[in-house]
């Protein structure tokens, strides 16, 4: 698929005739009075800010009216969201980029995705989205497809008022060794899971080491993943690897580990991010709400009907 920008004329053809009310999401319209709304008309950021609305009809009429560019709401709930005053929470937001994945199975150049980093940024949020539920009990959140990524937006009561959530980042994404591990019994299960989930699509240019440590720690990829699956401690016991290659190893997938989400989405209160349901107009596809997972494609269910209707 061709990601390009949409023309204003294609942006209007969208608002009016495809957008509906109904697919503003649940988790959304819920809390609709107390989200700041911010509005990009024409691809130079996001100038027409600090917008309040009463009713998603009244969100309507100013869609359908403006058309915009970009349409973000805040993370945050206020009483008075014309000003950002008076804080009463805020949604805890996971946004994975498929652009910015440092390590990926295609070729894509800087900025640019495609059918296969999308497929890789899926599993990456779902496997956040299990740790959030099967780790730390996590009930109401919701996976949004963002247009080039994915947002998992969890809106749990006990979630909300969290304003330190540099520790929860780090938990699910596996970038941070416990100081106090007991090794013996080996690497915690979402640290061992998200190791896997990176060093497995490593290659060569994605290590930092000698060529004959590369070629060592790739020929035994297998392995090293065996052992991690069945919580072996010295899963890093390689012939002619020592404990600095080691360290240098879990240090580096943990770096990259750090940067599969964006980490200023997640601690930022005050962040604003993308409206399911509304365009990305620089890729020219739908920021939608997923309902099922599992059949969920991007490339089917996030195109906009004037990309098939486009002549050139």
């Amino acid at each position: 698929m061709d990601f390009k920008e949409a023309s204003l004329r294609e942006r209007k053809i969208y608002y009016h005739e495809e957008w509906k009310e109904k697919d503003v999401p649940g988790f959304i319209v819920e809390r609709i009075t107390e989200r700041e709304f911010a509005f990009d008309h024409d691809g130079n950021g996001y100038n027409d800010r600090y917008k309040a609305f009463d009713t998603v009809g009244e969100f309507a009429d100013f869609l359908i009216k403006n058309f915009p560019y970009a349409v973000c709401t805040s993370v945050s709930y206020y009483s008075k969201p014309k000003n950002r005053e008076d804080w009463k929470g805020a949604e805890l937001v996971f946004d994975i980029d498929a652009k910015d994945l440092a390590v990926k199975n295609c070729e894509c150049k800087d900025g640019n995705v495609c059918e296969n980093c999308l497929s890789e940024a899926k599993e990456i949020v779902l496997n956040i989205k299990d740790t959030m539920t099967d780790d730390l009990g996590i009930k109401r959140l919701f996976l949004v497809y963002s247009g080039r990524g994915y947002h998992l937006r969890v809106v749990d009561k006990e979630v909300l008022p969290l304003e330190r959530r540099s520790e929860i980042l780090e938990y699910v994404t596996g970038s941070k060794r416990s100081k106090d591990l007991f090794l013996s019994h080996g690497y915690p299960a979402v640290y061992r899971k998200m190791f896997i989930l990176t060093f497995n699509k490593m290659k060569e240019k994605d290590l930092p080491f000698s060529k004959n440590i590369t070629n060592a720690l790739l020929s035994d990829k297998e392995i090293i993943i065996s052992k991690l699956e069945t919580c072996h401690a010295d899963f890093l016991d390689i012939k002619g690897i020592g404990d600095k290659t080691k360290n240098d190893l879990l240090s580096h997938i943990e770096q990259i580990n750090a940067s599969l989400v964006d980490g200023k989405v997640t601690v930022d209160v005050k962040r604003i991010l993308r409206l399911p349901s509304t365009l990305h107009s620089k890729v020219s596809m739908k920021c939608v709400e997923i309902k099922n997972i599992d059949n969920f494609d991007p490339l089917k269910h996030a195109v906009p009907k004037f990309v098939h209707e486009r002549k050139d």
